[in-house]
């Protein structure tokens, strides 16, 4: 009966032994995670090769001023806004339209493709009266100005205070983007940076559909 007993203790210690290392074999390594830990995602990186870099160039522009901002008359595409000779074909350009806000560092960007056609249409509306010392703008400008605008719009922006001049700037767009989990770039919207004939400095922001304004030094 004696020896029984220590028989019974002996396989109870056996099987403890057991448990143990079975236990043991299950139980996840040190460096290794364990089956419900949730997984992270990888962080996306963009490669060297397909980050975008500024398009920079000297761009051939037409500019007017206004009461409370500007008008543009600019190529459609980068490469054709980087052109020093434009034929103004109906269609060929964009007419960039920023109305400055009370700040007058910044305001309202809209876009509308040039599409006034001097073999069909007026340059000017004849029955419109411009107050003294400003002026209605014409053909491109002024279909847009007149047509396109709302009565708002129209409003805030105000006459003309000069005639519209041609000029060769500064112009750089800053594109932007990511990588998805396919790994191909996608392009998302960025900004266009551009001196105007006074100097001050432009940037409109293609997803707030607004621009800053910097004005040269020498009206600071």
């Amino acid at each position: 009966m004696h020896c029984r007993k220590h028989k019974f203790i002996h396989w109870m210690i056996v099987a403890g032994l057991v448990g143990v290392l079975m236990a043991c074999s299950i139980l996840p390594g040190e460096n290794e995670a364990p089956e419900s830990a949730t997984p992270t995602m990888p962080v996306a990186t963009l490669p060297p090769d397909v980050e975008p870099t500024p398009y920079v160039c000297e761009a051939s522009v037409v500019e007017q001023p206004y009461e409370n901002g500007f008008m543009f008359w600019i190529g459609r595409t980068l490469e054709e806004k980087c052109e020093l000779e434009h034929s103004f074909a109906p269609g060929s350009g964009e007419i960039w339209v920023a109305i400055f806000d009370e700040s007058e560092r910044s305001g309202e960007w809209l876009i509308f493709v040039d599409e006034w056609d001097e073999a069909s249409e007026p340059e000017l509306d004849p029955t419109l009266t411009p107050p003294a010392d400003l002026m209605q703008p014409v053909r491109g400008f002024g279909r847009v100005w007149r047509e396109l605008l709302t009565e708002a719009q129209r409003q805030k922006l105000g006459w003309a205070t000069a005639i519209e001049l041609p000029s060769t700037t500064e112009y750089r767009y800053e594109g932007s983007g990511f990588i998805n989990m396919e790994g191909d770039f996608v392009p998302r919207p960025g900004r266009h940076v551009m001196r105007g004939l006074a100097g001050g400095i432009f940037v409109f922001d293609e997803t707030s559909q607004t621009f800053q304004y910097t004005p040269p030094a020498s009206n600071e």
